[in-house]
């Protein structure tokens, strides 16, 4: 199985009519994209549609990706480095700030972005 494959499989995307949804326990079906979408994207590119991040946050991530370490958290051992299709959150190698995909979606404003990144960069 690819790194797509176990992306959908962990976000149990139901797939119908040519195209990936989420449906969860009392909430509306949504579509996430469809399959000429996950065809001619990289996993970043899916990771971040499933997570709601503009095109920018796409573009400057899938740049720098590897001055990144994806994680997820574990009750038990806190912290924990995963392949990237199943990461919760991203590692900035030289500053060591943890990035919430949560708190990635809170920022709207380009310029708010754009200082998040010149700050990372003033690390490196």
């Amino acid at each position: 199985m690819d790194d797509k494959e176990l992306l959908i499989q962990k976000y149990r995307l139901k797939h119908e009519n040519n195209a990936w949804y989420s449906e969860k326990e009392n909430s509306h079906k949504h579509l996430i994209f469809k399959d000429a979408f996950v065809e001619r994207t990289d996993v970043i590119g899916l990771l971040f549609r499933i997570n709601k991040l503009c095109m920018a946050k796409v573009k400057y991530f899938r740049g720098n990706i590897e001055k990144f370490e994806p994680l997820k958290y574990d009750y038990k051992k806190g912290f924990i480095t995963v392949p990237l299709w199943d990461a919760d959150f991203l590692r900035h190698r030289e500053s060591g700030y943890i990035l919430d995909f949560r708190y990635l979606q809170t920022i709207t404003v380009y310029d708010d972005f754009a200082a998040l990144c010149h700050e990372l960069e003033s690390f490196e």
